[in-house]
């Protein structure tokens, strides 16, 4: 059985998504397994519907496996979230290859630019930290040594934001040996964070958050299941939003000193101070404007102060995930499974609760996994129930039934 993996966050299943799946499923792959991201997704902010909802839509919109890729790595930049991906995929021992999307639509072209990174991170690794020390950004940093050790056109590779994912997932696949084999989707219709809809009905993650949440009506943007369920979830007071954490968030930074905020993920050269001094912020807007620096750009210093809030660690995204977590399956997805059996590198269960008994370092990841979903059902209008996480359970879905 041909089976392909995708790492997403269907933040939320838009028609560019089932473009995406209905292009792999016309390549002959058989089996399609998900690894998505939980409550919280990498721009830095609480996912707009809950991850067992949006595991429901995935497997409706054509899904067959749904996996969680767990909060440190789904609140990480680029090579983090990738690394978390590349390693589930892999950990099931029987995907054979990732698809993903992106703005070329050419392996080599991606393949060239990550190897220009590796040698950029590597052989010189002390120019890229001199620029770093003096203010510039990682992306603009290597932007610029890409230009000139291996030209412009290599370099533009790394300036669409799909690239910049794509290449780290093929620098994962690279660092971890893994048989992956990579096949990419030319993007088409609206662009990642486009702030208009395409004419083919096609729109960006981005913009239907935002119009959505101005009382737009995104149902031309979205399969009809998917609409329904984001509408509902709204009326209902169940969707999430970061802006609803404000005063956690900012009771959190009050009650954290420097030393702490060192070991916090990503923090570095020297930002903690600069985080200890915001704390007289009295909003999140305020808060986040105090600390914008040129060298940060916004969705990282959101991901902070939700790394903050959630006592996400530099060392908990530095290794890899220690489990896979089953969110949701279909008839196919149990074939998956039973056929992964004796492949697995890692423990694989939908049980939070057994997962966490399995090693040290996954009893770790399950707690700030837990304690990610009581924080996230804050994140609502209409609060959620605390300790759902360890208590939530799945049933195999058939046809156009869904996990609950």
């Amino acid at each position: 059985m041909k089976i392909s993996g995708i790492i997403c966050e269907y933040n939320p299943l838009h028609n560019g998504h089932l473009y995406h799946l209905e292009q792999v499923r016309q390549a002959g792959t058989e089996g399609i397994v998900a690894v998505m991201s939980g409550n919280f997704v990498q721009r830095g902010d609480a996912a707009i519907l809950d991850k067992f909802t949006r595991a429901k839509l995935a497997i409706q919109g054509g899904v067959d496996l749904v996996l969680e890729l767990p909060v440190p790595y789904a609140l990480a930049p680029a090579e983090n979230f990738a690394m978390g991906g590349v390693a589930l995929l892999t950990a099931l021992g029987n995907v054979q290859e990732i698809s993903f999307g992106s703005e070329c639509g050419s392996i080599r072209l991606l393949s060239q630019a990550a190897q220009a990174c590796r040698v950029c991170k590597t052989e010189y690794a002390d120019v890229m930290d001199d620029f770093l020390r003096s203010g510039y950004s990682y992306p603009e940093v290597l932007s610029q040594m890409v230009t000139q050790l291996y030209g412009k056109d290599t370099a533009d590779v790394l300036r669409q934001p799909n690239n910049t994912l794509a290449i780290a997932y093929l620098n994962a696949i690279e660092e971890m040996h893994s048989p992956l084999r990579p096949v990419t989707i030319q993007r088409k219709g609206a662009g990642h964070n486009s702030a208009q809809p395409a004419q083919d009905g096609t729109a960006s993650a981005t913009y239907i958050r935002q119009f959505f949440s101005e009382g737009g009506d995104c149902r031309r943007m979205m399969p009809s299941y998917a609409w329904h369920a984001l509408r509902d979830a709204s009326l209902a007071g169940h969707t999430g939003s970061m802006q609803n954490l404000e005063r956690l968030i900012l009771y959190k930074l009050r009650t954290t000193d420097p030393d702490e905020l060192r070991s916090i993920a990503e923090v570095g050269q020297g930002l903690e101070h600069r985080l200890y001094k915001a704390k007289r912020a009295s909003s999140l807007e305020e808060l986040l404007q105090s600390i914008q620096t040129k060298r940060y750009p916004m969705a990282r210093l959101r991901r902070i102060l939700l790394h903050i809030l959630l006592d996400i660690r530099t060392a908990d995204m530095q290794q890899y995930p220690p489990y896979g977590r089953i969110l949701a399956f279909n008839d196919k997805g149990r074939e998956i499974l039973r056929d992964s059996k004796q492949k697995r590198l890692l423990p694989f269960s939908h049980s939070l609760a057994e997962l966490a008994h399995t090693s040290r370092e996954a009893g770790r990841c399950a707690a700030l996994e837990s304690q990610s979903t009581d924080i996230y059902q804050l994140s609502r209008r209409v609060i959620g129930k605390g300790e759902s996480d360890f208590r939530r359970h799945i049933t195999m879905s058939r046809k156009d039934e869904t996990e609950n």
